[in-house]
């Protein structure tokens, strides 16, 4: 918590977090916006689409002297942090004001409209949801890489908050936090219960309790955000045979920033390996790798180190402990100028990140497929790199350990780190990325290009597909017309 820094807000602009339905999404606000369910003869400003929403059930205006909502005389009302207002009379509204249309009482998602006026908030975020199933007992959130949710902000303390499961119901508890925990913004002083519908702000991050689920804005660093910047510029990179020269790769111009979680797809042979080879220098190109403007292939400062690989096959001794694995790797690779204690840190913060601390004393030669893929990560994660390549981490490994794996790295990721994944089972984990890369063999010089960068939804669209493996068989079937198509498109 000593790293923990007062919140100032700032103004943003006013912005409303909508949560109806279950689903999560953003309105940004301007002049006078109505608000109310759409029907075939009636069209509203922002659309509610549930049945217990008035066609015409209230109105936000906005000027130079505030934002104001006033209910325009709606069947079941408007309630304001908790308590109704009468209809026609303009209500002000502060940051993190909660306005409620209930649905009577509510008991289910389904039956509660939670609208969150900001005027401080993420630049960007996506709704996540979190299940309160029979064995969910509590949710704890906070700064720290440990808690159940990872909120990537210096105003919120390591442990800030959690959601706690009583006898009576859930309840939301403060841990001690410097900026607070607000309900339906009202600052808690003691463990306060919860109903469906009810609004819980940490700094400017908004967690919706809906009864059988919490839904919440996850931030994700963006690029303006992010110091780490990995430019990719390779002209060709070659192989001599026998008798010539032949191409591997040419025309590569691509950029990861920090904060995104980055896919490669491509068939055998479209050089993915080959292009990660070259960017960590095993097999150098013709062009240039530079990490925050400095040249990696002419570098001579170590910022190589900075970057890490961790391969498909592993070679971890069996007979060593899970722990004595991980704390040799932290021995070997962290700076002698570390004490035993802070190294010791370390190696424990590692175990919970990647949930081996239950089988710390276990030999690696007991570990199933996920907890050992899990260990591989965990000792290139223990010197702290800023960005991390991964050859097909989920081969092997069932469709839970995957999506454990993928959830730990898209919080490395939030942090401002850079994540490349090298994946041929990617839809089960699609969403925790940010951009895919595709790469095609020509089939006129059997050469591998760019396909197709941007992001995950974009790749649908180009490709005509729903889902990213089939992608791969695209590619496979039609290489030229996709990378003409890209070159067409992308000016690349």
């Amino acid at each position: 918590m000593a790293n923990t820094v007062y919140y100032n807000e700032q103004y943003k602009g006013p912005q409303l977090v909508v949560v109806c339905m279950g689903s999560m999404r953003a309105v940004t606000l301007s002049g006078e916006m109505t608000m109310g369910r759409c029907t075939k003869g009636n069209v509203v400003d922002i659309d509610l689409d549930a049945n217990f929403v008035s066609r015409s059930h209230g109105k936000f205006i906005c000027s130079d002297q505030g934002c104001f909502y006033m209910d325009t005389g709606s069947m079941n009302g408007t309630y304001y942090n908790g308590s109704p207002i009468y209809p026609n009379v303009p209500q002000r509204l502060l940051n993190g004001d909660v306005l409620h249309i209930y649905n009577g009482t509510a008991a289910t998602a389904n039956d509660v409209v939670t609208i969150v006026f900001m005027f401080d908030h993420p630049d960007v975020f996506t709704g996540e949801t979190i299940m309160l199933t029979d064995q969910t007992d509590s949710v704890n959130i906070g700064r720290s890489f440990q808690k159940d949710v990872m909120v990537a902000s210096q105003a919120v303390s390591e442990d800030h908050a959690g959601f706690i499961r009583q006898q009576g119901g859930w309840a939301i508890l403060d841990h001690g936090s410097v900026n607070g925990v607000f309900l339906n913004n009202m600052r808690i002083t003691a463990p306060l219960y919860i109903k469906t519908g009810d609004c819980v702000r940490i700094v400017n991050t908004n967690f919706i309790f809906l009864g059988d689920r919490i839904v919440y804005q996850n931030y994700r660093a963006s690029s303006s955000q992010g110091c780490t910047r990995l430019e990719i510029h390779i002209q060709q990179r070659t192989v001599r045979t026998l008798f010539n020269v032949h191409a591997l790769l040419r025309d590569i111009n691509v950029t990861f920033h920090g904060g995104e979680m980055i896919l490669i797809l491509g068939g055998s042979g479209a050089g993915k390996t080959t292009l990660v080879n070259a960017i960590l220098g095993y097999e150098k190109a013709d062009g240039k790798i530079t990490y925050n403007g400095t040249d990696l292939y002419t570098d001579e400062t170590g910022l190589q180190q900075k970057i890490s690989f961790v391969p498909q096959s592993d070679l971890m001794r069996g007979f060593d402990s899970v722990y004595y694995t991980l704390r040799n790797a932290a021995q070997m690779k962290l700076p002698d100028s570390l004490s035993d204690e802070e190294i010791e840190k370390k190696v424990i913060e590692a175990l919970k990140l990647f949930n081996l601390d239950k089988v710390a004393d276990s030999l690696v030669k007991k570990l199933s497929g996920g907890e050992r893929k899990r260990l591989s990560v965990a000792i290139e994660y223990i010197a702290d790199p800023e960005v991390f390549f991964l050859d097909e981490p989920d081969s092997g490994i069932d469709g839970h350990y995957t999506i454990q794996l993928m959830a730990i790295l898209r919080r490395i990721a939030d942090q401002g780190k850079i994540i490349v994944i090298i994946s041929h089972g990617a839809n089960r984990i699609a969403k925790n990325f940010d951009k895919v890369l595709v790469l095609a063999k020509s089939k006129q010089d059997q050469c591998g290009y760019v396909a197709y960068y941007g992001d995950v939804e974009g790749s649908y669209s180009f490709f005509d597909t729903d889902n990213l493996e089939a992608i791969v068989g695209k590619v496979n079937d039609e290489p030229d017309l996709y990378i003409q198509k890209f070159r067409s498109s992308y000016g690349r």
